[in-house]
């Protein structure tokens, strides 16, 4: 019954919206995006990474919505069970990549039509990897599998038709047919005919963000072949566009900032059995950072496999690397780990929880809780955490902040972190498991305003004199706004 009054009552206060939700980088912060020209933190949590496919789509976007969310992914996967699939089968069962399965591209085209209607921004990624690796989910039920469609053989297409190796360890010659690499014009071809198709749909709508691959381990050839291509489409359509590779990397420093883990396998356990480390090639992200010609935002979920301070001091980097590139851009998490899935790299929930927030006080321009298990997507705990996210940020000017830990003294390492505007005269501050810092705002007397982040609750205004300390009410998640009257 709640479900259906919040869906009625969104629908009624929405019903106004035309479908021309815009996305831009702001003005005032070119570190943030502007929706509708309006600067705002993207904030995100849903229960599927191909979230098109996915049953009761609306209802469950509403409710994103309702609790202060305004940032979904979506790969363009078919691999789940129960997936459609983006071509048409034949009398005989096998895919004919000249014929698209008309059910797959409406799905697609109406999550388009209502996160546009939502003001909701999808950040979109073409080349979902691991439909492309092992497993009887990926490869081996893969339309473009030369096994499994009417329209190339294996020697034509000079794809395998099996594949019994993770993305980790080789390169499918599927990510190699551009010039610059293999050079496989025919199957070439098919693939800008798929990603034609896409473009066909989703340049009707100006509110998506671009991703070339899921943590791709391909050569940077094959996202810089797309990326021209994407935005020589864009050019023909009069369509201004964003777009971004997400490289498979853990550390984007390439081993600048101490303590951050690699995925090679000295790590251990799968990885030692899995990866090829000469193909975690951590400077692939200093590629992308110098080619804004080509990348006009980046995305750094992988680094959200790193924990605690190094976590912070990483994502930090990133935004640094930035400011001192001078050309600045929004910095992405559309998947922030930290679930229940029992593995090292994932972590644990509080990770997740932690991870988001320290992408937040980072200055990075969205977060968004990876799909279960590696992620809480869209559960009681990831609301509550965007309810506040969205509290917090809209309690100030965020774009006039930037990330101030320098304000912080008698901290301890991953005790508290700070967002402060250029006066110094007003600061977020967020504390993991509560503690007390002296922060060295300019004197006077301030307000501070506590929220519970555990439950979206704000509690009482109090004041105080700073410079001096703030101290959290309870061994637990804190956020606070201080400010100077």
């Amino acid at each position: 019954m709640k479900s259906s009054i919040l869906f009625y009552a969104f629908s009624v206060i929405l019903a106004f919206r035309l479908f021309a939700t815009e996305i831009h980088v702001s003005k005032h912060n070119p570190f943030y995006w502007a929706i509708d020209g309006e600067t705002t933190l993207l904030i995100g949590g849903t229960v599927n990474d191909n979230l098109f496919q996915t049953e009761h789509l609306e209802e469950h976007l509403y409710a994103l919505k309702a609790a202060g969310g305004n940032y979904v992914r979506s790969t363009l996967s078919s691999r789940d069970e129960g997936d459609v699939k983006p071509y048409s089968k034949n009398a005989e069962g096998l895919y004919d990549l000249e014929s698209f399965n008309p059910e797959f591209w409406a799905k697609l085209e109406q999550f388009f039509e209502i996160t546009a209607r939502l003001g909701i921004i999808p950040q979109v990624e073409i080349w979902a990897t691991y439909d492309f690796y092992w497993g009887d989910y990926g490869w081996a039920s893969n339309p473009f599998n030369p096994a499994l469609n009417n329209t190339y053989t294996a020697e034509l297409s000079g794809l395998p038709e099996l594949i019994d190796y993770p993305a980790q360890t080789t390169n499918n010659p599927f990510f190699k047919s551009v010039p610059a690499l293999e050079d496989n014009g025919y199957l070439l071809g098919i693939q800008k005919a798929f990603v034609d198709k896409l473009l066909s749909i989703s340049f009707k709508y100006d509110h998506i963000l671009y991703c070339i691959d899921n943590e791709t381990l391909a050569h940077h050839a094959w996202a810089e072949y797309w990326a021209k291509y994407l935005r020589s489409a864009a050019e023909k359509s009069n369509k201004h566009i964003y777009v971004t590779e997400m490289w498979d990397y853990w550390d984007p420093t390439n081993g600048e900032v101490d303590g951050l883990v690699k995925q090679h396998p000295d790590l251990g356990g799968w990885f030692a059995e899995h990866t090829n480390p000469d193909l975690h090639d951590d400077s692939k992200f200093k590629y992308s950072l110098s080619r804004p010609d080509l990348y006009s935002f980046l995305d750094v979920s992988n680094t959200n496999a790193q924990s605690g301070q190094v976590h912070y001091d990483a994502t930090l980097w990133v935004r640094k690397a930035v400011e001192k590139r001078g050309q600045y851009m929004p910095i992405t998490n559309v998947k922030v780990y930290g679930g229940d899935l029992n593995q090292v790299w994932a972590g644990t929930r509080k990770d997740g929880r932690d991870r988001f927030w320290r992408n937040i006080f980072s200055g990075h321009a969205s977060v968004r809780f990876h799909r279960p298990t590696a992620g809480i997507g869209f559960d009681s705990m990831a609301q509550a955490h965007i309810r506040s996210a969205r509290m917090l940020t809209d309690s100030v000017m965020l774009y006039e902040m930037a990330p101030a830990n320098t304000l912080l003294t008698d901290r301890e390492e991953d005790e508290a972190y700070c967002l402060a505007n250029p006066d110094a005269n007003e600061a977020l501050l967020y504390f993991p498991e509560g503690g007390e810092v002296s922060l060295d705002m300019k004197p006077g007397t301030y307000s501070v305003h506590w929220l519970d982040i555990s439950t979206a609750t704000w509690g009482e205004i109090v004041m105080t004199e700073l410079p001096g300390s703030v101290t959290a009410p309870t061994e637990a998640p804190w956020a606070v706004v201080v400010r100077r009257r």
